[in-house]
């Protein structure tokens, strides 16, 4: 069971392109092979909270889930408590139902200083968290002159 867990989230790691929920057809389109296609460093929003997420599900055809898969140990995202394994329902009170792994990063993704509230499942029940974001440069205590 455990094998199979790993095996699927594996290969729903190499899928993070396709919607969050499979259409009823029994098939995902095919995914990019960018997670960020279509996305450069001119339009991806840059402020961010320190999270890296995965998409899984338990067995083929289930709907996938968004969880935290690492959590940048001074970052505002781990000032908030999130934590590896929360799973994110809603980004600014919006389901993650059938969005895209684009589609969230650039919900979550804004610009330096606005807030985000997720809305998280984990060892501390379901709750609502606003996180300020912050640039890169912040978070890898770069400072540019």
């Amino acid at each position: 069971m455990q094998i199979t867990r790993v095996l699927l989230t594996g290969i729903f790691l190499c899928f993070l392109g396709v919607p969050l929920t499979v259409a009823e057809t029994g098939h995902a389109p095919t995914p990019p092979t960018d997670p960020h296609e279509g996305y450069n460093s001119t339009n991806l929003p840059k402020g961010i909270i320190g999270v890296a997420m995965h998409v899984s599900a338990h067995r083929v055809g289930d709907p996938a889930t968004l969880y935290i898969r690492a959590i940048h140990p001074e970052g505002p995202a781990a000032k908030a408590s999130l934590a590896h394994g929360d799973e994110i329902l809603k980004v600014n009170g919006t389901s993650l139902t059938g969005k895209t792994y684009q589609e969230v990063v650039v919900m979550i993704r804004g610009e330096i200083g606005t807030s985000v509230k997720l809305t998280v499942k984990g060892a501390r029940g379901e709750r609502e968290v606003s996180i300020l974001r912050i640039s890169e440069d912040m978070l890898m205590g770069e400072r540019k002159t």
